[in-house]
């Protein structure tokens, strides 16, 4: 047997509930690649504090800052994929 439609209050009630479950996500989302970033840069601006003003060589061969810059774009990616994909599913999923 089908199930009998849902009042139009009860779909505006679900759908603000799936609205605010979704900017929860996002807000979550931002705050840990929010901190993550500082963390990234935080740590760098402490290695060129300990090696100087110097542009230091890893393994003489890449400079470091293009390793942090590396750090901050895969985070970025990463964050950006997933949190996009956590949005659209908290979305998706019928509140309770």
């Amino acid at each position: 047997m089908a199930e009998p439609p849902l009042s139009t209050k009860e779909r505006s009630r679900e759908a603000i509930l799936r609205v605010i479950h979704a900017i929860i996500e996002l807000i979550a989302h931002l705050a840990i690649l929010a901190a993550l970033l500082v963390g990234i840069w935080l740590l760098e601006k402490l290695v060129h504090r300990l090696w100087g003003t110097t542009e230091y060589l890893f393994f003489d061969q890449l400079k470091l800052r293009y390793i942090f810059d590396g750090a901050d774009l895969a985070i970025l990616v990463g964050f950006i994929t997933w949190g996009v994909y956590s949005v659209i599913a908290a979305y998706i999923k019928k509140p309770k």
